[in-house]
């Protein structure tokens, strides 16, 4: 048996060793109870921190016989009827699968750079297309045992991140012990596709409320993936929580809160989903100014409000100099405290290591532009 704490770097397409069940139609799959849900149910959970979300655990013997401690549940769509409970003995133990924020063991496909990344990072070259990178992942022992288990918060393992108060993504795994020995998972980090992990790994996100920016903070403990992408919307890494650039997490966040007919874009096609509410404009440590130097006041609540978008060039910086107009972009959430636009106010983006709230002047002065999400995406 392999151990289930083990920390694992996997490479997408290896094989991966693990225990195998006498019965080869042993199958066990996590379930969760949304808050307000009355069937139990194996999809990703979006909650609100603070509220309980339930997991268990179901083995699948096959023909029909499906045992747990729950029921009805529906697994890959389809409702069913648990048959009986776990065999008495059953040992469960459960497991936090975790993704790694860089390169660890796997080698990058840009050289010297230890971001994960599908495309080209800096150069004459940048954001050209590579393929898919190899996303890894770690998984730590959970103390605690029992066919069930309740959350109401994401918490990373490591403490020093646990800075956002339960908001965040949290992926979990169980292990199944019976009497006789067999040893059977749920799809925990050896779940992987080219996409990284896969849907049957059980995931729950939190949110504080239903603002735009509070499902942008579901994101929080997502590996950021320049030129992150999928085979069509739906089954994009956005969309799955495995990996996001600045404007793929913009718009998987409006998509989990609903807007699903919204299609992934670049920083250079939110032209099509937000209105501009400014001309380009230049923030640095002295303030905001147009483009004649004169000075220039937002006022929150009014011209500006927490959910607009930020499109940034980092005008100085030699080094983050790259061959297109707008370098980056994040969702401003918090006013300073002054009233206005200002370096201080924060900006939710998605840095190099993952979703993250910083100043907005962040790196050195910018030039930026201001926009708004249109209630209907513009043809």
């Amino acid at each position: 048996m392999r151990p289930f704490g083990l920390a694992l770097a996997l490479t997408l397409g290896a094989p991966i060793a693990s225990a195998q069940p006498h019965n080869p139609r042993l199958t066990a799959r996590l379930v969760a109870l949304a808050p307000g849900a009355s069937t139990w149910s194996a999809a990703p959970v979006q909650a609100r921190v603070g509220e309980e979300v339930r997991l268990s655990v179901v083995l699948d013997f096959g023909r029909g016989r499906l045992l747990g401690d729950v029921s009805p549940v529906a697994l890959d769509g389809r409702a069913r009827v648990v048959t009986g409970a776990l065999p008495a003995g059953a040992r469960v133990t459960w497991a936090q699968v975790e993704p790694r924020r860089e390169h660890v063991t796997t080698p990058s496909p840009n050289p010297g750079v230890t971001s994960f990344s599908n495309a080209v990072l800096f150069g004459p070259r940048h954001g050209r297309w590579l393929g898919y990178d190899t996303l890894e992942y770690t998984q730590r022992t959970l103390p605690g045992e029992g066919v069930t288990r309740a959350l109401r918060a994401a918490r990373p393992g490591d403490a020093a991140e646990d800075t956002h108060g339960g908001a965040g993504s949290t992926w979990l795994a169980a292990a199944v012990t019976l009497p006789d020995g067999t040893e059977v998972h749920t799809p925990d980090a050896t779940s992987v596709d080219r996409l990284g992990l896969t849907r049957e790994v059980m995931r729950v996100s939190f949110r504080a409320d239903d603002s735009y920016g509070a499902w942008l903070s579901t994101y929080f403990h997502v590996t950021s993936v320049f030129g992150s992408n999928g085979p069509t919307a739906a089954l994009h890494q956005a969309d799955r929580y495995t990996g996001a650039d600045c404007a793929d997490v913009l718009v998987g966040a409006l998509r989990a809160s609903g807007r699903r007919e919204l299609a992934y874009t670049s920083v250079a096609g939110i032209g099509a989903y937000a209105r501009a509410l400014t001309g380009p404009l230049r923030i640095d440590g002295g303030g905001l100014r147009d483009a004649s130097g004169a000075t220039v006041r937002l006022r929150w609540g009014t011209e500006v409000a927490a959910g607009d978008l930020v499109t940034i060039d980092y005008a100085d910086d030699p080094d983050a100099s790259l061959p297109r107009a707008w370098d980056h972009i994040g969702a401003l959430v918090r006013d300073d405290g002054d009233g206005a636009l200002s370096p201080n106010d924060t900006l939710r983006h998605m840095g190099g290591r993952g979703l993250e709230d910083s100043a907005l002047v962040h790196g050195g002065p910018m030039r930026v532009v201001v926009w708004r999400w249109r209630a209907r995406a513009r043809r």
